[in-house]
């Protein structure tokens, strides 16, 4: 009896209970990994979206610093500077010939919707991305003193600048672990393009020549003994004197101080897909997007006959719109009133103040005193369900929706819409700001 006692005491779970508990067991587990899976979906959520709006104000502010550039220490307009240097009764520069981009060389030069034909998917979500080029000096902020010149002499049979060594903007190069590569990348950027270098003489007036496309400068030699040149191709634009040019600048002779030269360069700023068949896009490979969905925000040297180089800089993945508007002063030279008319990013009239000064002689992108412009991204991952618009009470910037669809079409409820972020900023024209011609 007392046996029977003491193993009633002792015994275990019966099946039923072992059977409950494994079931309520696994609601708990259920619930917890369902609440684990949740929270990591959210965390990389997070993350993605992190990491879009850090890309997406990184690209702003390096497209502001190039806005910053435009004009510096280049022209605003060459076809109208009254400063470029030229023969009295000749145009101050040609409109047509092989140096296509530096005869429409300015501060800005808008491609007004010039991405949306490689985007078609943000046009089908409404965006029509603009494009646009600026001009200026992009690769260093000094310009060098000539101590002579030398005819004949360049890598490409044209003239050759010497430099004086003695000065600030070179003891800055010679510093450099290699001076040869460093004066080079300044005037060369990109290596076997031709850009140009605008040349100013001691009456203050400019010329703007191409660079040897071979070797645009370098230095020879080291320390005190080193010598410094750059290479100009003056076949086709000669370096002019003083006795051609009369009242309108140019060379006036030998002697260190008269000349001094600085490199010039144009970049483009565009939206398009990543072209594996492009040696510049080459490195980009692993990016591309197997869909097509997938859109960039790509920087370019343009070389001195306008064509895109090889020099690609990937600037922002996943865009999706490009938008520029300008306040510009369009007030006659002699008032100098300087009232300003601005415009909205969905104005087309953008397009007549920055177009091709070669094409449009009315263009006046000297004038522009301010670049409004919109940069929008998307999410890597389509994670909504709808679409949404923002309204905006404006009639020259429409609503502006807040997803993107990134399938051929989305349905209502479909999983294909992806989180869409946007800054909308301004950049004055610093080096604009005082031109009136």
């Amino acid at each position: 009896m007392k046996t029977s006692r003491r193993f009633r005491r002792s015994r275990g779970f019966t099946l039923i209970e072992l059977m409950v508990s494994l079931i309520a067991g696994l609601f708990v587990a259920m619930a917890v990994v369902g609440l684990s899976e949740q929270a990591t979906n959210t965390f990389h959520e997070e993350a993605r979206t992190a990491a879009s709006e850090m890309a997406l104000r990184t690209a702003v502010e390096r497209l502001r610093a190039d806005i910053q550039r435009a004009g510096f220490m280049s022209t605003g307009n060459a076809q109208h500077d009254p400063y470029i240097a030229h023969a009295p009764g000749s145009p101050i520069m040609p409109t047509t010939g092989t140096y296509n981009g530096l005869y429409r060389l300015a501060g800005i030069h808008l491609y007004y919707e010039g991405s949306a034909a490689l985007t078609p998917l943000s046009a089908g979500a409404g965006f029509a991305p603009d494009a646009i080029e600026l001009g200026g000096n992009f690769t260093t902020t000094d310009d060098y003193v000539v101590r002579y010149q030398e005819s004949g002499t360049s890598s490409c049979g044209g003239t050759r600048l010497w430099l004086e060594i003695d000065s600030p903007p070179m003891w800055r190069i010679l510093s450099q672990s290699d001076p040869d590569a460093s004066l080079e990348a300044a005037f060369q950027p990109v290596s076997g393009s031709t850009f140009a270098a605008r040349v100013t003489d001691d009456t203050g007036h400019f010329q703007y020549i191409p660079t040897c496309a071979g070797k645009a400068a370098g230095v020879n030699g080291t320390g005190i003994a080193a010598t410094a040149y750059v290479d100009l191709d003056t076949s086709t634009t000669p370096l002019l004197t003083a006795q051609q040019t009369k009242t309108n600048g140019g060379s006036s002779g030998l002697g260190v101080g008269k000349l001094r030269v600085n490199p010039v360069q144009t970049v483009r700023w565009e939206l398009r897909p990543i072209d594996t068949s492009k040696t510049g896009d080459a490195p980009y490979a692993a990016l591309v997007s197997t869909a097509g969905d997938k859109y960039e925000l790509f920087r370019t040297f343009v070389d001195i006959t306008g064509t895109p180089t090889q020099q690609v800089e990937l600037v922002a993945e996943y865009a999706v719109d490009l938008k520029f508007a300008f306040s510009a002063d369009l007030d006659p030279v002699a008032t100098q009133a300087r009232s300003l008319t601005v415009y909205g990013l969905s104005d087309g009239r953008n397009k007549d103040i920055a177009d091709d000064v070669t094409t449009n002689i009315a263009a006046l992108p000297q004038r522009i005193r301010s670049v409004h412009f919109r940069l929008t991204t998307r999410s890597a991952v389509a994670d909504r369900l709808d679409t949404f618009t923002m309204p905006v009470a404006n009639a020259q910037q429409p609503a502006y929706p807040t997803r993107y669809c990134v399938l051929t079409a989305c349905a209502s409820g479909q999983a294909g819409w992806a989180r869409l972020r946007s800054i909308t900023t301004e950049a004055a024209t610093v080096n604009l700001a005082k031109l009136f011609y």
